[in-house]
């Protein structure tokens, strides 16, 4: 009997010890497959991530195709911020740079000499002092002055106070003609009941190259009332401050 528990007792023993082993070899078994997965999961995660970057390369790329479109489109908005601005037009009527100022003084001294011109050209002919009135049916006449013996004179003459339309309208008065192969006209009574001497300035404006004046003139008359006269000059390039306003509205 004693023999016999000992007997069972190693037995137990034994088998504990198969039993130990045999535990042991599945845990190796078990850890041997556990090292295989971890080897080959960053594999397949390499391949997962390649496939992954192909079809992201894949997606990256395909949105462009229709992109181009959009950058032709920008192609006619380069052209026109590179095109050159048009110039502006130019405003009609407006002065140039170069148009100089009219002072009072000089719209007097200018009308003065517009008027004399005007006066001495319709009443004798000119500037000269050889005045020869003739009487004859068609209501008399006299010779135009010798410096001034053709229309392309008198209309030089005149230019250097009056603008050319107020120039024609003068000579329109003369009554141009040719007698005894001489240019004749027939002569105006023009005179001024104006005095001049107190002249003032009461209103300017300006209007590109015109400017208008307000004179206040006195009457020769000291008990008649004052009078206003509306003149404009106009700027001539090449040529200068001109009368614009005919002389019947300032004798």
């Amino acid at each position: 009997m004693p023999n016999d528990k000992v007997f069972l007792k190693l037995k137990g023993k034994i088998v504990k010890l198969w039993l130990i082993a045999i535990a042991l070899f599945v845990l190796v078994l078990a850890a041997g497959c556990a090292g295989q997965n971890h080897q080959t999961s960053p594999a397949e995660s390499a391949q997962n991530t390649g496939k992954n970057d192909g079809q992201s390369q894949q997606n990256s790329v395909s949105p462009t195709t229709p992109a181009t479109p959009s950058a032709r489109a920008a192609t006619p908005a380069q052209k026109t911020e590179t095109a050159p601005a048009a110039a502006p037009a130019p405003k009609t009527g407006a002065a140039s740079e170069s148009t100089p100022e009219l002072t009072v003084d000089a719209a007097i001294k200018l009308m003065d000499e517009a008027r004399d011109r005007n006066y001495k050209l319709l009443q004798k002919g000119g500037p000269c002092d050889d005045f020869n009135y003739i009487n004859d049916e068609d209501g008399g006449y006299a010779f135009i002055c010798a410096e001034l013996n053709s229309k392309e004179k008198i209309q030089k003459y005149l230019e250097e106070a009056f603008t050319s339309p107020i120039a024609d309208t003068i000579i329109g008065q003369l009554n141009l003609r040719k007698v005894d192969n001489k240019l004749a006209f027939s002569p105006l009574d023009w005179g001024s009941m104006y005095d001049w001497s107190g002249i003032k300035v009461t209103k300017t404006t300006k209007d590109g190259n015109k400017v208008t004046f307000l004179f206040k003139v006195g009457l020769l008359d000291a008990s008649a009332e004052t009078k206003t006269i509306e003149i404009t000059f106009k700027y001539i390039d090449k040529s200068g401050w001109r009368v614009d306003t005919k002389p019947q509205h300032f004798l």
